[in-house]
């Protein structure tokens, strides 16, 4: 029942967190996936 009920508990923040990002920002200003792929480094260059 605890791990049930935090799972409800995270799934809210998020949903809260996205929801105030939408509402601040707008739904047309999200950055789009290609945009943010791109500014992300390669997986590679993390682990040397």
């Amino acid at each position: 029942m605890d791990r049930f009920f935090l799972a409800i508990m995270i799934s809210a923040v998020l949903l809260l967190i996205v929801a105030a990002d939408l509402l601040v920002n707008g739904p047309g200003l999200q950055e789009p996936m290609a945009h943010v792929a791109r500014v992300l480094p390669p997986t590679g260059a993390i682990i040397r």
